[in-house]
Parts: structure tokens; C-alpha cells; sequence
């Protein structure tokens, strides 16, 4: 009688285990949804008659939470959006994976502008789903095709480090060397205006 209770209880514990494992294994990977072509319209519904939420560009991702018939439901600002599955296609990737250590890539005479989120038509959510109005964010908004998505951005003016943001937005006026940096003050926004400055991300 002892023996079937310590072998029930090294079977209770091991298929403890392997849940527990299983569980950390699906944690640990995510499933997103990368655009395939240039520029892809993020959609508000399954159909190319809905209204346009804005762009996902090369090799950009989404999170993903299902696929409906030709579309693949994703996630877009905090809200739920489709992408064409024509144009996309869903690849995995690892939260242990461990981020490049690669050096920091420069870029010079970056033409960069000051908004507030209190400025019309700013949004309470950035691209990347987070809420500026909610809790104060070092984040500048760029051209993804320049400077990648949640990269780390140093932004020097006449040589001298102004300050280390995340590239956390996107906006429709952002093409090529530019980028707007977010105040939380309108007199400094005010203050900065647009100045040429030289970025450093990785």
C-alpha cells in the first residue's frame, strides 16, 4: 500500500511538471503576423471595403490571434485589426531569444519635430500599443523602414546627447530622415520646435 502511494505521488508530481512546462513553453512562444509586401493596409474588419487603420511595412509584424477565412485577425494599437493573409504570412518567435548585441547604426541630419499627446488628432495609443496619455513615455515616432520598432533611439543636437527614447510610433508625415519626439510640455515642445539632429539606434 505505501509503494502505490509513493508512485502516485512521483506521478502526480511529474505530470505537475510537465504542465508546468508546457505551459512555459507556449509562454515563452509568440505567434505574429509579418507583412510580406512594401506596405500592407491594416484593416478595421475582414474585408477590403473596411476602413483603413493604417500600414504595416516590410517584415513588420503584428500579434496574432486567429485566421479568418483570406485574413488573419491581429492586434493594432490596443485594438483588434486584420491583415490579408495574400500579402502576409504567420511566423513564431521565442521570448527567451536573446536581443542582438550589435553596435549602434548612426544616422546624421535627421530632420526632428516636437508633438505632445495633447496635440489634435494624437491618439492615446502608439504603434506599438503603448498609452502616452496613461503614463509618461520617452518615445519618438519614426519611419519604420529607417529606424526599426522598439528600437533604442539616442538623439544628439550640436554634439551633446539630448536624450534615449524608444521607437515606440509611427506617423503618416514621418517618411525617410525624419522623426517627431514626444513632450509632455508644450512650452518645450514649443521650445524645440524642428531642429536637425544626428540619431544613434540600435
Amino acid at each position: 500500500m505505501m509503494m502505490k502511494r509513493i508512485i502516485a505521488s512521483v506521478l502526480a508530481v511529474l505530470l505537475a511538471l510537465s504542465s508546468f512546462a508546457g505551459l512555459q513553453a507556449e509562454a515563452a512562444t509568440k505567434k505574429n503576423v509579418k507583412s510580406s509586401v512594401d506596405s500592407l493596409i491594416v484593416r478595421q474588419k475582414a474585408t477590403t471595403a473596411s476602413k483603413k487603420l493604417g500600414l504595416l511595412y516590410k517584415n513588420q509584424t503584428l500579434p496574432y490571434k486567429a485566421k479568418t477565412g483570406n485574413w488573419y485577425k491581429v492586434s493594432y494599437k490596443g485594438k483588434t485589426a486584420y491583415l490579408s493573409a495574400r500579402y502576409s504570412k504567420v511566423v513564431t518567435s521565442s521570448g527567451s531569444k536573446k536581443q542582438s548585441t550589435g553596435g549602434w547604426k548612426t544616422i546624421t541630419n535627421v530632420s526632428a519635430t516636437a508633438y505632445t499627446p495633447y496635440d489634435p488628432g494624437s491618439g492615446n495609443l502608439t504603434a506599438i500599443g503603448w498609452n502616452i496619455k496613461s503614463s509618461k513615455k520617452k518615445v519618438v515616432a519614426v519611419d519604420p523602414r529607417v529606424i526599426p520598432l522598439r528600437s533604442t533611439v539616442k538623439v544628439y543636437y550640436k554634439g551633446k546627447l539630448k536624450g534615449t527614447y524608444t521607437a515606440a510610433d509611427t506617423g503618416g508625415a514621418i517618411k525617410g530622415k525624419k522623426m517627431d519626439i514626444l513632450y509632455y510640455s508644450r512650452a518645450e515642445a514649443f521650445n524645440w520646435g524642428r531642429r536637425n539632429v544626428t540619431v544613434k539606434y540600435k
